[in-house]
């Protein structure tokens, strides 16, 4: 039995040459620059979620905890707004490089 196995195109797809079939959808890798900061500002905001945490639990300084976890919080949101800003950039000038090829 060689025939109407899960191997076999279908007639249509036969006559079809490999340039005529869909294309693999373009792969996207992040630069490598934009990796490592995307990986340091997960850690540091890891970090300072852990901070939080520990303050909370009263496990730091007094003094020294509120002021810990206050930069805990604005380095946290500051990094968000910096990463959803930078993610934005990078799509803007992907869409000229897209613009200026065609």
């Amino acid at each position: 039995m060689n025939t109407g196995g899960t191997n076999d195109p279908a007639p249509e797809a036969r006559k079809l040459s490999t340039e005529d079939r869909s294309p693999k959808p373009e792969e996207r890798e992040l630069p490598t620059g934009v990796a490592v900061l995307v990986t340091v500002l997960a850690a540091v905001c890891g970090a300072l979620v852990l901070l939080l945490v520990l303050h909370g639990l009263g496990w730091t300084a007094p003094g020294l905890g509120w002021l810990v976890a206050k930069g805990a919080v604005k380095v946290g949101v500051g990094g968000t707004v910096g990463l959803v800003a930078a993610l934005g950039w990078l799509r803007a000038r992907r869409a000229e490089r897209r613009t200026d090829a065609a």
